[in-house]
């Protein structure tokens, strides 16, 4: 296996903690994995999405940022959703609006969305209001079949959620530009409410802010094996980005971990 390091900062509690984070570039199938100690970041937002544009996250009255350094620096008001991917920032407003952004200029796309997805790819899926599934094309949205209440698309593939029923999109593993085949259900217990598709990673998060990350995803099993539960902590909702976890607590309070 080839190895690389990585160094990030990022602030809690006042202190600035440099981070030494080892990736893996030839990923083996992960049975067991360690979460490292859950740290607090300042703050207070309902949704936050980490990837290659850095950390971005809304709070309640739908105001968003950017976490620069040790800062929370206000891009926004009236935003739905956030998802930071590859190339561009991509977004929902309260009036169903959909915006990309580089960070300095956003950029309004056609349609009407509630919850989006960017990986790092730059593979763009969505829901609407109605549950539809939606793809962006590279010029305009395509409509997928079926209907999800909350979607993924990251290195693991697309992930979505409906009524705690787990779903993946075949052929889209490693981040593939593809409409992919048709969903293949993949849980209904526990009763997942968000997916986060990462590294060989598939995090959950239950009704009850249970997390569950999903055991033995890899290409020749991309919908792993099971469920298992990861102890010390609740969370309503969490994106992952390589082996960094981000998340929510009902509380509003955000709070990070290091996988190893």
């Amino acid at each position: 296996k080839q190895w690389y390091q990585r160094r990030v900062a990022i602030t809690a509690g006042g202190k600035m903690l440099c981070l030494s984070l080892v990736l893996i570039s030839l990923i083996a199938v992960a049975n067991s994995v360690t979460f490292g100690p859950w740290q607090t970041i300042p703050g207070y937002l309902t949704r936050v999405s980490l990837g290659a544009k850095g950390i971005w996250g809304k709070n309640t009255p739908g105001n968003i940022y950017r976490l620069d350094g040790s800062t929370w620096t206000h891009m926004g008001t009236g935003w739905r959703d956030i998802s930071s991917g590859g190339k561009y920032v991509w977004g929902t407003k309260n009036d169903w609006t959909i915006y990309k952004g580089d960070g300095n200029s956003w950029f309004n796309m056609p349609g009407g969305l509630k919850q989006i997805s960017a990986s790092d790819n730059g593979n763009v899926w969505a829901v609407n209001n109605g549950n539809n599934i939606f793809r962006y094309s590279g010029t305009g949205w395509q409509h997928i079949g079926g209907g999800l209440q909350q979607i993924s698309s990251g290195l693991s593939g697309v992930w979505g959620c409906y009524a705690g029923n787990v779903h993946y999109r075949p052929y889209t593993y490693g981040d593939e530009a593809t409409t992919g085949g048709n969903w293949v259900h993949v849980s209904a217990s526990p009763p997942i409410a968000w997916v986060a598709s990462g590294k060989d990673m598939v995090l959950g998060a239950t009704a009850a802010q249970e997390v569950y990350y999903r055991a033995g995803v890899s290409l020749g099993t991309p919908t792993g094996t099971s469920w298992v539960r990861v102890a010390g902590i609740q969370l309503q909702q969490m994106d992952v980005y390589h082996n960094i976890v981000v998340g929510v607590d009902s509380n509003h309070n955000i709070k990070m971990s290091i996988m190893s």
